[in-house]
This record gives structure tokens, C-alpha cells and sequence, in this order.
């Protein structure tokens, strides 16, 4: 990043230097033609002088400012890579650790069998978040080659958004409170892994940002031929200015050193591309009175 910064400021030490010596030969051509062309001729050589200089200028600092642009949005895309690789890098330290420690200790202690049961569950877990980071990397991946689209199947969404809810719910111990209201069933044409990739990275996104006692909403209405679903949350919302910026691959809010919510800056990005791909809409409001609310919307399907 610093390399690119380096080089941005010999261009622009080059372009100012250009652009001197545009002026310093243009001077002299002004004071050589003045010696030797009548005034009127000299009066538009002089503009034309002027005029083609102008025109040089602005080509230059057009090309100038679009060069700027791509080195900031190089440095943009470099910067939440790093973040990326952070936070990638301690998603896969934590459960592997965990997963070692659980069985060490199962290894080298005489435990109960109670004790046992519950390490290996630990394990299992950990296991699980590995398993759902290496599945989220390998969908963008999939998603960003732009690939085939994937195998679609018809099935019903209410029924199916119960069972997402229920896997990512059942864990939680009631730390927090989720309230489900369904709206008329429907069926939906498209890759049943996609739609549970949509419900699971929303659901999850906003436990992360959930205390205990906090509230989930989740509710679904049919309208116009399209099936309407909404999460609302509890957490601390997200700012507008940062309301597009979620959906970018990589991007996170706050600096990866110092945020204490775990992630990748993978889900909301794999939300979106999936909604794209499917002609869904996504879009991000805030709840009254902290919060934000979720809004896709899929298409419903008829025979």
C-alpha cells in the first residue's frame, strides 16, 4: 500500500513538472510569435496557444483525479482483505483450540461419563463453526466466479424458514428470545442451500449483536406475488452511512483489531449476491426504538 502511495506522488511530482514546462515553452512560443506575426495573427496564435494548453491541463488532471480513484479503491479492496484474513484467522484459531483442549482432556483425564458427553459436544460445535465458515468461503467463491447456478427445487418457504430457525435457535439456551409470525404458505423455485445460506447469515448476524434477554422478530406476509420476510433485531442498528457498505465482500464496521463480534465480513455479502442471483431484494431500516429490520423478498413460484 505504501508502494502505491510512493508511486501516486512521483506521478503527480511529474505531472507538476509537465505542466511547468507546458507554461515555461508556451511562454517563449508566445514571445517568439509576437516578433514575428502582425498583432491580429498574433492575438489568435496566442488563444490557440492558450486553448491547447488548456485542453492539455484538463486532460491531464482528468487522468490524474480517475487515477486517484483507482489507488483509493485499491487501497479500499487491500485493507479488507487484511481484515479479512484477521478475522479468518481467529475464527479458525478459536474451535481449533477448542476442539484440542476437549480432547486433550478427554485423552489424558479419567473423566466421568457426563463429563465426557459434554466435551465431545463442545467439540461437536466447534466442529460446526468450521464447517460453516469453510461452506461460507467456498459459496463466495462459487458466487464471485460467477458459476452455474446451482441445482434449484421447488419447496415450501414457511416450512422451511421453521427448520433454519430451529437449527440456528436451538443452541442459544434461551439466552435470547425469538418470536416467529407466518404469513400464508407458498412455494419458492431455487437452490434450497441458497435460501438457507439467506435465512442463516441474517439470523446469525443478528444474534451476534444480541444481549441477553434481547428480542428477534421474524415474520413473513405474501403481497404481489412475492414473498415477504423480515428479521428485526435489538442490537445497536447500523449506521446509514454504513447501510450499502454491509453488503461489500469483505467489510465490516469497525477496525478488526478492536471489534469483539466474531466474523468474517462474508454474510451480508453472500446475502446479497444470492438475492441478485435469485431477482430478490434485500434492503436494511431501523427499528424503533434500537435496531435495524431486514427485508428480502423472493418471488413466489406457480405452476
Amino acid at each position: 500500500m505504501q508502494a502505491g502511495r510512493g508511486s501516486l506522488r512521483i506521478i503527480y511530482v511529474l505531472a507538476v513538472y509537465v505542466v511547468l514546462q507546458l507554461i515555461w515553452w508556451g511562454y517563449h512560443i508566445i514571445q517568439l510569435t509576437k516578433e514575428v506575426e502582425p498583432s491580429e495573427s498574433f492575438n489568435s496564435k496566442v488563444w490557440m496557444i492558450i486553448g491547447e494548453g488548456f485542453v492539455f491541463i484538463l486532460i491531464l488532471s482528468i487522468g490524474l483525479f480517475k487515477l486517484r480513484q483507482l489507488q483509493k479503491r485499491d487501497d479500499a479492496s487491500k485493507e479488507k482483505e487484511k481484515n479479512f484474513l484477521l478475522a479468518v484467522t481467529h475464527e479458525l484459531k478459536t474451535p481449533i483450540a477448542s476442539n484440542r483442549l476437549a480432547l486433550e482432556t478427554i485423552q489424558t483425564r479419567d473423566l466421568t461419563s457426563a463429563i465426557n458427553q459434554k466435551l465431545i459436544v463442545s467439540a461437536l460445535q466447534s466442529n460446526n463453526r468450521l464447517e460453516e465458515l469453510v461452506n461460507k468461503i467456498l459459496l463466495s467463491t462459487h458466487l464471485s466466479a460467477n458459476s452455474q447456478e446451482s441445482a434449484s427445487s421447488v419447496f415450501n418457504a414457511n416450512d422451511s424458514l421453521k427448520r433454519i430457525v430451529k437449527d440456528n435457535f436451538e443452541s442459544l439456551d434461551s439466552l435470547i428470545e425469538i418470536e416467529e409470525k407466518y404469513g400464508e404458505e407458498c412455494q419458492l423455485k431455487m437452490s434450497l442451500l441458497e435460501f438457507e445460506t439467506v435465512v442463516s447469515n441474517l439470523i446469525q448476524n443478528a444474534i451476534k449483536y444480541q444481549a441477553k434477554g434481547d428480542r428477534i422478530l421474524i415474520t413473513t406476509t405474501v403481497k404481489a406475488g412475492n414473498l415477504n420476510i423480515q428479521l428485526s433485531d435489538s442490537g445497536p442498528g447500523i449506521p446509514d452511512a454504513e447501510k450499502n457498505k454491509v453488503f461489500e465482500k469483505f467489510y465490516r464496521i469497525g477496525d478488526e483489531m478492536t471489534r469483539s463480534n466474531k466474523g468474517t465480513g462474508l454474510g451480508l455479502y453472500l446475502v446479497k449476491e444470492i438475492m441478485t442471483r435469485n431477482q430478490g431484494t434485500i434492503s436494511i431500516a431501523d427499528n424503533k426504538p434500537k435496531g435495524a429490520i431486514f427485508n428480502v423478498s423472493f418471488s413466489i413460484y406457480s405452476k
